[in-house]
């Protein structure tokens, strides 16, 4: 009797399942070192932005083109906003600051927009470099590699997007988009 009721207190355990975000912070009230976040997905990703953004601004670095220097303001940028959101993810910032701010939306707007502004950039960049005769030869096969870097790093910041998507998603169950203001009516 006794072992009946154990195997089915394991069945009951196996079966339930809970959707969780890719990562959810430990609950403390103060900043505190937080490894765990790089061990996740999203946080292998933004580490590889970062990999692939110091990869891109040493092959731009000596920028003799308008292009070269659009491509390194947005590298640049990207790179620093995104070694703000890794501090902020090592520190545990986010449940430390007690700021009515929509964190994952905020790091999703961001990562989306750093995504489309690397593909434009990385295109002028390929452009600039092909077409002009004005970077000394020794630079262009640095510049092209730049540009292919920059795709790649795009890339990276769209799987980044979706990460964050996926999780505000499972955050935000329902949306005001969901409501019955954009059901047809009859």
């Amino acid at each position: 009797m006794m072992a009946e009721t154990h195997s089915k207190s394991e069945v009951s355990t196996t079966t339930t399942t809970t959707t969780s975000p890719t990562y959810a912070a430990p609950k403390s009230s103060g900043i505190s070192l937080c490894l765990q976040y790089f061990k996740t997905g999203p946080g292998i990703v933004k580490l590889v932005e970062l990999l692939i953004g110091i990869l891109c601004m040493a092959c731009a670095a000596p920028a003799w083109t308008k292009g070269t220097h659009w491509f390194l303001f947005v590298v640049v940028t990207a790179f620093v906003s995104t070694a703000i959101w890794c501090f902020i993810y090592l520190l545990n910032l986010k449940s430390a600051i007690t700021l009515p701010i929509d964190w994952l939306l905020t790091e999703l707007i961001l990562t989306a927009l750093f995504a489309v502004l690397y593909i434009i950039a990385s295109i002028v960049q390929i452009i600039s470099t092909v077409t002009k005769p004005r970077p000394p030869r020794r630079l262009k096969p640095f510049y092209l590699l730049s540009g292919v870097f920059g795709v790649f790093n795009m890339l990276t910041y769209a799987i980044g997007s979706f990460y964050l998507y996926r999780d505000w998603k499972d955050s935000h169950p329902h949306s005001s988009f969901s409501g019955p203001v954009l059901k047809r009516n009859p």
